[in-house]
């Protein structure tokens, strides 16, 4: 089984991500009172991923597939927080943030799919659940990754 997705990350300043979706993440930020998010960001990372393949037709069906065939997932590391937003043309902008004192990371299978999966509290979520942030395997990518580990690392043993 080849991977779900292409992935591309790029390493950029918080001003350059879209403005719709730098709304989504404040109005995020003022509802889970997170303070400054985007003069906080210690790191931010664009990763676009592209869809390799179609899903199935049950999939299709249901609705229960990746409808676009490309979205962007934008992730920023605060001191405290990481907070994680995913725009589609067909999903819209969702936007979710954990605190990196509960949050633990596992690497997905790489054959599979490119990032992490960040086990924890989520924003809005009644108990702990798994989220996939999508990051290329790309110099950008895994340098996002290793801050995030150490980040994560250096809250829980303070």
């Amino acid at each position: 089984m080849g991977r779900f997705y292409e992935r591309s990350s790029k390493k950029t300043a918080v001003e350059s991500i879209d403005p719709k979706v730098r709304d989504a993440i404040v109005a995020h930020a003022e509802k889970h009172q997170l303070g400054d998010v985007l003069g906080a960001a210690q790191l931010c990372c664009v990763t676009r991923s592209v869809r390799l393949k179609r899903p199935g037709l049950l999939a299709r069906l249901t609705k229960t597939g990746d409808l676009d065939a490309e979205h962007t997932t934008i992730a920023l590391l605060l001191p405290r927080y990481l907070v994680v937003a995913v725009a589609g043309e067909r999903r819209g902008i969702h936007v979710r943030s954990i605190r990196l004192e509960n949050a633990s990371i596992a690497l997905s299978v790489p054959a599979v799919d490119t990032g992490i999966a960040v086990d924890g509290l989520w924003s809005g979520a009644l108990e702990p659940a798994s989220f996939h942030v999508g990051l290329g395997d790309d110099a950008d990518g895994t340098a996002f990754l290793a801050a995030l580990r150490e980040a994560i690392t250096e809250v829980k043993s303070a």
